[in-house]
């Protein structure tokens, strides 16, 4: 179960997308919550060659305005259980201090906006998501500025998508998806796309390959009976599960257009992984649907 959530700020609105998701799954779970923000130096041109330099005054007022923030933001949010939130400001590159951030707290989940600017210019939510994303061994939960998040990414009654691929490597996302699924109550659907092409071994091939339907359907049955095999597992943990093969000529694709669906109220998948002659790459397809999806996205980077 979730014992901690982390969330990173930077001061803006758009970073604060993800404050009530990430204060709904802490109550929830009786987790508690800690608040971040990363400090970085102000560089200000001195002497004649007007070389970047840091200035302590700057520096200074800066942590004194990250601080306060973050107290702001804490005493907003109030107490969550048996807990007081809990902040803290950090020092260095933004991506790298918070993994390290998260590594410290021992937090279970991460919860970012993907996008977002403080007033001041110092973070990047969306290349400093992509980068706790790609680098972080904890699972990262990414809401979407602009949405309703309200509720719970998955409130009772809701759905996680859950995409996977015929390998095991896949299945490192589905210990996060027990705990959110058995904290918000959801039901967790199995989902992996089957392409009818697939890229020549020979590299000479100028194109993809059309597969035999007798192909694509011996595929399409494994993936179901892999499905099932995973599904039992799940329903052993005290999840609802359902099982779901779907065609598609692009694997991101698939899974975006399943996503639509109203029921989902979020995606999960891990980072990247093969399975097949290359037609299943989980590092690029966990980037298009994140860059394509309009609901919050679960995702993972498991430790080599």
């Amino acid at each position: 179960m979730l014992s901690t959530v982390l969330l990173p700020l930077d001061g803006s609105l758009f970073a604060e997308t993800a404050l009530p998701v990430a204060t709904r799954l802490a109550s929830a779970a009786q987790a508690r919550l800690y608040l971040t923000m990363a400090n970085q130096p102000a560089a200000a041109l001195v002497g004649m060659g007007e070389q970047a330099a840091f200035q302590p005054g700057p520096d200074e007022e800066l942590r004194r305005q990250g601080t306060r923030y973050l107290a702001d933001v804490a005493k907003r949010c109030g107490q969550i259980g048996d807990w007081p939130v809990q902040f803290r400001l950090i020092e260095g590159p933004v991506g790298e201090a918070v993994c390290g951030e998260a590594g410290r707290v021992g937090a279970d989940l991460i919860v970012m906006a993907t996008h977002g600017r403080s007033a001041l210019g110092r973070m990047w939510l969306g290349s400093v998501a992509d980068h706790v994303v790609r680098h972080s061994t904890k699972p990262v939960l990414l809401v979407h500025p602009g949405r309703d998040v309200t509720q719970s990414p998955a409130p009772e009654g809701g759905a996680i998508l859950v995409a996977l691929d015929q390998t095991s490597y896949s299945d490192a996302i589905l210990d996060p998806v027990v705990d959110l699924a058995l904290t918000t109550g959801a039901r967790v659907t199995l989902l992996t796309v089957v392409a009818p092409m697939f890229d020549a071994a020979d590299t000479s091939m100028p194109y993809p390959v059309p597969q035999h339907p007798a192909i694509l359907a011996r595929r399409s049955d494994e993936a179901h009976s892999r499905l099932r095999r995973v599904a039992a597992r799940l329903r052993r943990r005290g999840l609802s599960v359902s099982t779901r093969v779907s065609v598609g000529d692009h694997a991101a694709g698939g899974i975006l257009t399943v996503l639509e669906e109203p029921r989902f109220e979020m995606v999960a998948l891990t980072t990247h992984g093969a399975a097949g002659v290359r037609r299943l790459i989980l590092g690029s397809v966990t980037e298009k649907v994140i860059r394509g999806a309009t609901k919050p996205v679960l995702a993972l980077h498991p430790a080599a």
